[in-house]
C-alpha cells in the first residue's frame, strides 16, 4: 500500500491526525474536497474555538465535559509544539445578563451546580459592577452580576488551522486538494481514518445517511479597535444565548445561532439583526465595529449531539503468496458544535488505537 494511513476530510480532526500521525513517521495522505486553506468550507472555520467545558455543561451531557478538560491541557501543549503558544488564552470567560435577564444567569448557574455540584471552585459569582469591570473594564456598566469561568479558555483558530497544515506538511503528510472522498472503502492504506463531518453524509456505503444530520450555525466577525476583551462573553437571553470572542487584531466572532436546517445558505437577515442588536447592548462602543464578514455552516450530529468513533475491519481474500490488503476504517464524526473543545481528546484517542 502507497500510505500507512489516509484520511477524508482536511477539517479540524483531519488536520490534527495528520499531523500527530506524520510526525510519528507514518506515511499520510489527507484527501479533502475543497481548498487546502481557509476558504475551506470545513465547519473549523465558521466557528468561534471556545473552550468552554463548563459553559457547555447547562446544555450538554457529561461526557462533553470531561472530553473537553482533557482536551485543554492538549490545546496548551499541542500549541508549543506548534510553535504559537500565543494562540492558547486561558484567561477563563463570562457570563452576563441584562437586569431583566437575570433569571437566564440564575438558572445557568443552578443547572451547572446540579450537573456538577464538585465543581463549585470551577466558578465564581459575581455581584458587584466593579468586579465585573476589572474582568472587563469595557462592557456596559449597566451588567451588575456574571458568572466567572477560570478554568475556560479559547484559541485563535485560523492560526492554529494554518500552522496545523504546516507542520503536517513538514513532517511528511501530502495533502490532496478538491480531491472528493465519495466512497471510503475506495482509498487505499492500512488505517483509513473519515474526517468528513457532514459530508460523510452523502456516502451511501456507510449507513449513517438517517442518523448524521446538518446543525446550521451562524457567526458575524467584527472588528472594532476602540473595544478591548480579555476573554469570552456569553450573554443569556431568553431566546438566545449570545457569545463573543476575542481574535487578533482587535477582531472578534459573534454568534449564538443554532438552527436544525441542513441549508448552507448566506446568514439570514433575522439572525443578522438579533445579533447584532444584542451586540450593542454589551456596549456603546461596539455602534461603531465594521462588519468583516459573515458566515454560516453546518456542524455535524448524531440523534443525541454525542460524538462517535467508529471502527471497521475491511478483509480482503488474497493467496498465501500475495501480500493482504486489509484494513481498518475509523470514522470520528458527530461533534457537533464541539468540535474545537473535544477534538484533541478524540483524536489521542484515535492516535492511541493506530499506534498501540
Amino acid at each position: 500500500m502507497k500510505s500507512d494511513v489516509a484520511i477524508a476530510g482536511a477539517g479540524l480532526t483531519g488536520r490534527l491526525l495528520a499531523w500527530r500521525l506524520a510526525s510519528q513517521g507514518l506515511k499520510v495522505e489527507v484527501f479533502d474536497a475543497g481548498p487546502i486553506n481557509e476558504t475551506s468550507r470545513a465547519a473549523a472555520y465558521t466557528a468561534a474555538a471556545m473552550l468552554s467545558p463548563l459553559s457547555e455543561l447547562v446544555a450538554s451531557e457529561k461526557e462533553i465535559f470531561d472530553l473537553g478538560m482533557a482536551s485543554i491541557p492538549l490545546w496548551q501543549q499541542w500549541c508549543e509544539e506548534l510553535e504559537i503558544p500565543e494562540c492558547f488564552h486561558q484567561a477563563g470567560s463570562l457570563v452576563i445578563a441584562h437586569s431583566g435577564d437575570l433569571q437566564e444567569l440564575t438558572q445557568f448557574e443552578r443547572d451547572l451546580s446540579f450537573k456538577l455540584p464538585s465543581a463549585e471552585s470551577g466558578w465564581k459569582k459575581i455581584n458587584q459592577q466593579s468586579h465585573l469591570a476589572e474582568l472587563e473594564p469595557d462592557l456596559n456598566p449597566e451588567f451588575n452580576q456574571g458568572i466567572y469561568l477560570p478554568e475556560e479558555a479559547h484559541l485563535d483558530h485560523f492560526q492554529v488551522m494554518e500552522q496545523l497544515l504546516i507542520k503536517a506538511q513538514h513532517a511528511g503528510a501530502v495533502f490532496h486538494s478538491e480531491t472528493p472522498v465519495e466512497n471510503i472503502d475506495s482509498l487505499q492504506a492500512q488505517w483509513i481514518i473519515d474526517c468528513r463531518g457532514f459530508g460523510r453524509k452523502a456516502d451511501k456505503n456507510t449507513g449513517d445517511q438517517n442518523q448524521l444530520r446538518g446543525v446550521r450555525g451562524e457567526v458575524i466577525t467584527l472588528e472594532c479597535k476602540d473595544f478591548h476583551l480579555n476573554r469570552p462573553v456569553r450573554l443569556m437571553h431568553p431566546r438566545y444565548k449570545l457569545y463573543l470572542v476575542p481574535k487578533p487584531e482587535h477582531r472578534f466572532v459573534l454568534g449564538a445561532t443554532e438552527l436544525e436546517s441542513e441549508d448552507r445558505s448566506e446568514i439570514s437577515l433575522r439572525s443578522a439583526m438579533e445579533l447584532m442588536s444584542a451586540l450593542y447592548t454589551i456596549s456603546p462602543a461596539l455602534a461603531e465595529a465594521r462588519i468583516v464578514k459573515t458566515d454560516s455552516n453546518l456542524r455535524p450530529a448524531y440523534f443525541d449531539n454525542l460524538p462517535q468513533i467508529k471502527t471497521e475491519l475491511i478483509q480482503t481474500e488474497v493467496s498465501p503468496k500475495e501480500q493482504s490488503n486489509d484494513k481498518q476504517i475509523i470514522s470520528i464524526n458527530g461533534l457537533y458544535r464541539h468540535g474545537y473543545l473535544i477534538g484533541p481528546a478524540l483524536v489521542e484517542k484515535v492516535e492511541k488505537q493506530i499506534l498501540a
